[in-house]
């Protein structure tokens, strides 16, 4: 029997063009962040805060004809977006707003005895805070969460200017 061997054949480089693949990658990547439209920052942030499970925790029930307290906090930022001014005023009130510096400690104490003061009287309330746009982002997350550990359930992030809400 006669074998016959296979004769090889040359190397054949496959060719790809890859230069109009990087054109391409680039166009659609050019595309991509020509028309990006971020959506517009949220004026509320909506809170959910989880249920006390603790065997005999009793949920308070206030009622329908007491009108919650509106308390608003107002912070106004500096130029690096630090805290530089804070107030707390209740709207409707003849108390003027009370000036409480640029210390998120004192923002906690206050919250902390107006709470207090309401949950003697078995008074909902509403806490507003309104933020400079410059704030920086971790003092907004701070002064939430003092509401939060304060007693604050209905918690409502706003701008200052009423026009951006």
């Amino acid at each position: 029997m006669h074998t016959r061997k296979r004769q090889g054949t040359d190397f054949v480089e496959p060719d790809l063009p890859i230069t109009p693949m990087l054109d391409m990658s680039f166009q659609l990547l050019a595309f991509f962040i020509i028309t990006f439209r971020p959506a517009p920052t949220e004026g509320q942030i909506a809170l959910a805060l989880p249920k006390d499970e603790r065997p005999g925790a009793v949920t308070p029930r206030f009622p329908m004809d007491v009108p919650p307290a509106q308390l608003t906090v107002r912070v106004t930022a500096a130029a690096n977006g630090t805290i530089e001014r804070v107030t707390i005023s209740e709207p409707g009130s003849a108390v003027f707003a009370k000036d409480l510096g640029a210390k998120v400690e004192a923002v906690r104490d206050e919250l902390a005895t107006v709470a207090a003061g309401l949950s003697r009287e078995n008074r909902p309330a509403r806490l507003t805070l309104e933020l400079d746009e410059k704030l920086i982002q971790e003092y907004v997350v701070q002064l939430m969460d003092t509401g939060v550990r304060a007693g604050f359930a209905d918690l409502s992030p706003v701008p200052i200017d009423p026009n951006r809400r």
